[in-house]
């Protein structure tokens, strides 16, 4: 007993005890279902289905999978538009950053407002919005497209095969790109200002000063991004739903959208858990690994 007493006073078991129940909501929250839907994914589970036991099919869901043309079309979809996403996020949002960190005086106060306020407005009203802009007839989009000459044959939008994947990943930049702004732009103030008095006396220019000053203290800032918003684009649901619905002929099916229309249109809760396992997997793969290898490199520099 006294024991106890002097570790709680030393105050090496009360940080444990304080945090605890957070472990306890994010391992009820997160990890419960986490496990369930893996435990379901080995069983031919219909929403109603009574006896478990005669429903088991081992790993038959995930061969299914890869038979399954609708899902290999849903994981093409879904690295395009993370691939696509990204890039316009990185590169829109860092030019929009480094602008609004050039100005000066009331219009910088002005403006940094204004670029965060899609991040107000939730993804399923976002795509909505859009939905209407893309609208062939009487749309924002081709009014203004109309004013190039260009027609909806020309650019079919939301209607084309080859199109609508791009009209979402424009809907998902617009909304996320703030975020990105956000915070780069606490990361070029976090840059010492002497480096760039030092780069103007050599006779740096501006492009110059982003290359060499800007651009590799962001590194570490891009990586948090990369991570956020790179998981949150494999997992892409509201924006899609709301602007296609995965048309059309399944042109922006997603692996989020594709799982939810086979549990809730089919009820096949089995085969929809196993999308999400997969979704969840192919998230770890593509940024989990690199977010891994990156921490271990700059570790060992970090040691050097």
């Amino acid at each position: 007993m006294k024991r106890r007493r002097n570790i709680l006073e030393q105050g090496d078991l009360l940080p444990v005890l304080l945090l605890l129940p957070s472990i306890l909501v994010v391992f009820v929250v997160m990890f419960i279902p986490l496990l369930y839907g893996v435990f379901m994914s080995f069983y031919n589970y219909h929403m109603g289905s009574i006896d478990l036991k005669e429903d088991f099919i081992s790993i038959s869901n995930y061969v299914r999978l890869f038979k399954d043309k609708v899902f290999l079309k849903a994981v093409g979809n879904t690295l395009y538009f993370t691939a696509a996403a990204i890039a316009g996020d990185l590169i829109l949002g860092t030019v929009i950053a480094v602008w609004l960190q050039s100005l000066t005086g009331r219009l910088k106060s002005i403006l940094r407002p204004i670029c965060t306020m899609p991040l107000l407005v939730s993804p399923i009203i976002i795509g909505l919005i859009w939905k209407y802009m893309f609208n062939i007839n009487g749309g924002l989009i081709y009014w203004v497209l109309g004013l190039f000459g260009i027609t909806s044959k020309q650019f079919p939008g939301l209607a084309g095969t080859s199109t609508a994947m791009l009209c979402a990943v424009i809907a998902h930049c617009w909304q996320v790109i703030p975020f990105v702004i956000v915070v780069l732009s606490s990361g070029l103030l976090s840059i010492p200002g002497e480096y760039y008095e030092a780069a103007e006396m050599d006779g740096a220019g501006f492009i110059q000063k982003f290359f060499s000053i800007s651009l590799p203290g962001l590194i570490p800032v891009y990586m948090v991004i990369l991570l956020f918003n790179g998981v949150d684009a494999i997992k892409v649901f509201d924006i899609i739903y709301a602007l296609t619905g995965g048309g059309p002929n399944n042109s922006t099916m997603s692996l989020s959208l594709y799982a939810y229309k086979i549990g809730f249109d089919t009820f096949d809760m089995g085969y929809a858990m196993t999308i999400s396992n997969a979704s969840m997997i192919l998230s770890f793969l593509v940024f989990g690994i690199i977010f891994i290898r990156y921490n271990a490199k700059a570790h060992k520099e970090g040691q050097q």
